[in-house]
């Protein structure tokens, strides 16, 4: 009952406009059949998914920018266009990035890890069973410690963290209750000194489908989550949250289903319009 009042406290605040939503990169990138944007703490590099219009098939995708442009997107040289493979994610420093690829055995997802060299991308990795289990794990983004945040589907999407402990990740450990419930919470992007934490719920007297929320970490504890307001989510579904380093945006993507054709874009917005200092201000926290 706490949270949902909190959560009703919020979404009264949060009608003030805090500044434009972008659709980036449009028909280029952004053509009603891509989600899942991060781009590389240079800038100068991005990976996507491409949905084409549905859920059978599902590729990364890549691009450069060139004297300022973005570049047409090809394949990712580590994709393998056998299996659908989603939701790719630079770590901070740029070198790695964490995706999910189907495995058609257990028909769930598992986070495989590329690394970066003086040629391009090495061949993906599967990473351990601390991680990756028969319940389909997804959606993993990584702090400056390379501890790595992820959603575990099982009878519902949860958001656990696995850390990373002399040079081997732990058994990952689900996150608070604060943050976890009955329902589903996913996509969860980390920030780089792991203070807050951005995902989607599903939550009741939400804005739409399923909006993006903020939770902050203090002592250790993750605070009740906060809606990001009407700027950001709307009647539709919003997800795959990221930040672009470089150039200070916050990122997320879109999702509608329209007579049964799945429609969705990526977005971008002024990082420092959502105002994290004052959200924290917010937060409350289980005693």
């Amino acid at each position: 009952m706490t949270k949902v009042i909190y959560l009703l406290t919020y979404i009264l605040i949060s009608n003030i406009a805090f500044g434009q939503v972008k659709l980036f990169e449009p028909n280029l990138i952004s053509d009603n059949q891509a989600f899942g944007l991060t781009i590389s703490p240079s800038g100068k590099e991005l990976f996507f998914v491409k949905s084409f219009g549905g859920r059978d098939t599902l590729q990364i995708y890549h691009s450069m920018k060139v004297n300022g442009q973005w570049q047409i997107p090809t394949l990712a040289t580590f994709a393998d266009t056998r299996f659908r493979q989603i939701d790719p994610a630079f770590s901070p420093d740029g070198n790695t990035i964490l995706f999910n690829s189907l495995n058609t055995a257990q028909n769930s997802f598992d986070i495989y890890v590329t690394n970066k060299t003086s040629t391009g991308w090495t061949t993906p990795e599967r990473l351990s069973d601390s991680i990756n289990t028969t319940s389909g794990d997804f959606y993993a983004t990584m702090t400056n410690k390379k501890n790595i945040y992820f959603t575990r589907r099982s009878t519902s999407n949860d958001i656990y963290v696995s850390y990373f402990v002399n040079n081997k990740y732990q058994k990952a450990v689900l996150l608070d209750k604060t943050i976890n419930t009955e329902g589903n919470e996913s996509n969860p992007y980390i920030s780089k000194n792991e203070d807050f934490i951005i995902f989607f719920a599903e939550y009741e007297n939400g804005f739409g489908d399923s909006d993006l929320y903020i939770s902050f970490k203090k002592r250790n504890k993750w605070s009740y989550p906060i809606n990001l307001g009407n700027e950001i989510n709307s009647k539709v579904g919003e997800f795959c949250p990221s930040i672009d380093l470089k150039n200070q945006l916050f990122l997320f993507s879109r999702t509608e289903d329209i007579n049964g054709k799945r429609f969705e874009n990526m977005y971008s917005y002024p990082f420092k319009n959502l105002k994290i200092r004052k959200l924290k201000k917010l937060a409350k926290w289980d005693n």
